[in-house]
């Protein structure tokens, strides 16, 4: 299991062989993502990416209360600037970079932050407040008949059982977003627990006849679980 070597618990310490391990379900992740797609349709263009973890105020989605967002003292541009408490804004951001045509999967892994004051923060709920998450936001014309997320579930769970090596199911989230049609959790049953692990959302705030099949890992998670 990480290690607390601060006097807080939800900060973690990572050996190499739990780097190694999130690196290697990161990998996985990916390539799964990217065969499923083209398999559904061969346009799908995939691009990996980085964005900032340094994010302006304005773009942190509502979704989270002024007292999820770990605030830094700084100001740009007039606007305040946060740790992100997810890679969204940044993957939207580069995807209308990226520009072209669509179905477009913009994707990246990376650290973002929460304060987790609502529900607390520790190890044994698999929650921090400085995690490793992977998302990749598959953005695609809403006329689409294609049902991506069932095809993406399905893969990614059947993935993320094989990895951790524990039941997995899939469920309907008890958590849904303004900015979301509909959420599925996938959970491990961990501890005797079922504990979320991934998520895939369809999000319509990208833009107008477009929607979002939005997959979020929480890398730790799979980390902690697998040790």
């Amino acid at each position: 299991m990480s290690a607390a070597l601060y006097p807080w618990s939800a900060v973690r310490f990572w050996n190499a062989d739990e780097i190694e391990q999130r690196e290697a379900f990161q990998a996985r992740a990916a390539s799964t993502v990217a065969r499923t797609l083209r398999d559904m349709n061969p346009a799908w263009r995939i691009e990996r990416v980085e964005g900032p973890i340094l994010t302006p105020e304005n773009l942190i989605n509502d979704a989270y209360a002024e007292n999820d967002i770990f605030r830094t003292d700084d100001d740009r541009a007039g606007r305040r600037i946060v740790l992100r408490a997810e890679t969204t804004a940044s993957s939207y951001a580069m995807a209308r970079h990226i520009g072209g045509k669509l179905p477009l999967c913009v994707w990246q892994a990376g650290k973002s932050f929460r304060t987790e004051r609502n529900d607390g923060a520790s190890a044994t709920k698999l929650r921090f407040n400085e995690f490793w998450q992977q998302e990749f936001q598959c953005i695609y014309r809403a006329d689409s008949k294609a049902d991506y997320r069932h095809e993406l579930v399905n893969v990614l769970g059947a993935q993320i059982r094989r990895f951790v090596g524990l039941d997995v199911r899939v469920s309907e989230s008890d958590r849904l977003p303004s900015y979301s049609q509909s959420t599925l959790d996938i959970e491990v049953l961990w501890n005797d627990v079922w504990k979320e692990v991934a998520s895939c959302s369809i999000r319509t705030d990208y833009a107008p006849d477009v929607l979002v099949c939005e997959i979020a890992i929480g890398l730790c998670r799979i980390v902690e679980i697998s040790q």
